[in-house]
């Protein structure tokens, strides 16, 4: 009796599975005319709609899911206050994503396909956090990062349009020790807080909200990239944009790519890797020129008429019987207007029109137990003249942002996963009449104990 009844459910379930795809794929009359062996084929229809679903893609394109989880604790210290906090880590470019992406063969050269990446947005280090939040959005959801497609020829190269990484997107970030969800050039962690005093006094220009804080103006204010809007300090053209971007096949370990979009950008960037007996390099040096003809340009924050050009280099070396390695960052930006007006007139007469920052990692990775290779590195950074247009006009006419920071980075090969625990220490100098140089600035250090799975 109960295999009985297993077995009529089974087919009860069948035939219902059945009954929709035959609905899908007939016409009503075709439906309503399923005569007397209606049940035959009933699996056979059942596995074609799993075959169809889009786990596997269809018949023509093939779908594969991928991504991490990217989270740790964070624990930070303004000069006065501290706390810890449980956060979605590393931004929008390294932070818990999820990616769809297939691809069809048109011949034995020709693909087509397509990504769609969707990224979680929930107390995120990069732009949520602060001393007054630590769930960081105010309303946790999904956001898409990505979504574009592509054509492909292995001889002529990747042409690609729609929602997605420009060709000068980490051009900064070349790192041998592959260690670079624990750290980049780029200040993931910390963004969004307020700057607190170091006398103990308000910054009344900024609005303070309590004592020696600094009301809306954040840590980004003073590592803020001209071109695309944003406080991140390097990478300065690492924003996900509409465009149409091309990049070459490999040829001798250098791949060339191109992109434009928005309205307008258009970049260029040239990237290498290679070994030389014991030691492997890799190298990218990068161009582009930002040009806003409204206040939604590439940046939401990047006001109408802001021209800037920005030059990236990286470099990175590593000896690989010891594991030691270096890498160094240099980015600057060439800034021509501001929202209409030229750098060093009118109301931005005397502002530093050629903001920089450099950074540097140096390190040893060696796979010192069965878990997996094991990163053990210290870094540097100087983030020169990287305020904002509204600092300057407010009283700022400088600004030096210097980093120090250390970091042990463990892999776990059996889990597909990799753990951190990295410290870092930020000291501002600025100068001007504003509140930020009169009162100064209090350090801010933050630890972050840190892992990332991937799928």
């Amino acid at each position: 009796m109960i295999g009985g009844l297993i077995k009529s459910n089974r087919v009860a379930a069948l035939a219902g599975a059945g009954f929709i795809a035959g609905a899908l794929a007939v016409s009503p009359a075709q439906a309503a005319d399923l005569g007397g062996d209606c049940c035959a084929d009933l699996e056979e229809r059942v596995a074609t709609l799993e075959a169809t679903t889009a786990r596997k893609g269809n018949r023509k394109v093939s779908l594969t899911i991928s991504g991490w989880v990217n989270t740790g604790l964070y624990i930070w210290d303004d000069g006065v206050d501290s706390d810890a906090y449980v956060v979605t880590d590393n931004g929008n470019t390294l932070g818990t994503r999820i990616t769809f992406a297939g691809s069809a063969k048109i011949n034995s050269d020709w693909s087509a396909g397509y990504a769609i990446t969707i990224e979680p947005q929930d107390a995120e280090a990069l732009i949520g956090v602060t001393q007054l939040n630590d769930d960081g959005e105010a309303v946790p959801g999904i956001g898409v990062l990505e979504s574009y497609m592509y054509v492909k020829s292995e001889q002529l190269g990747k042409l690609s349009w729609g929602l997605q990484s420009q060709a000068t997107d980490n051009v900064g970030i070349v790192d041998l020790s592959g260690s670079i969800f624990s750290s980049i050039p780029v200040v993931f962690r910390g963004n969004a807080f307020q700057l607190r005093s170091s006398t103990g006094g308000s910054f009344s220009a900024a609005g303070a909200n309590a004592a020696g804080l600094s009301g809306g103006l954040a840590f980004g204010s003073l590592i803020n990239c001209t071109g695309i809007g944003l406080g991140i300090g390097n990478d300065c053209n690492g924003l996900l944009t509409n465009s149409i971007k091309y990049e070459s096949p490999t040829i001798s370990g250098f791949t060339l790519s191109t992109s434009w979009g928005e309205d307008d950008f258009y970049d260029v960037a040239l990237k290498y890797a290679g070994q030389f007996g014991d030691f492997k390099v890799a190298g990218a040096v990068g161009y582009t020129n930002t040009q806003s003809d409204n206040a939604n340009g590439v940046g939401a924050a990047l006001a109408a008429g802001t021209d800037v050009e920005i030059y990236s280099f990286a470099g990175s070396i590593m000896h690989v019987p010891t594991g030691i390695f270096v890498n160094v960052t240099y980015a600057f930006e060439d800034i021509d207007s501001i929202g209409g007006v030229r750098v060093g007139t009118g109301a931005l007469a005397g502002m530093e029109d050629s903001p920089d920052s450099i950074y540097i990692k140096a390190g040893i990775k060696q796979k010192w137990n069965s878990l997996g290779a094991t990163a053990i590195y210290g870094e540097w950074g100087q983030y020169n003249d990287q305020y904002t247009s509204a600092l300057f006009t407010s009283g700022v006419t400088g600004s030096e942002v210097t980093r120090y920071g250390a970091a042990i980075h463990q892999w776990i090969d059996a889990a597909s996963m990799q753990m951190y625990a990295k410290w870092n220490t930020f000291e501002f100098e600025v100068d001007g009449t504003n509140d930020l140089a009169t009162s100064g600035i209090e350090d801010f250090t933050e630890f972050t104990v840190g892992g990332v799975i991937f799928f």
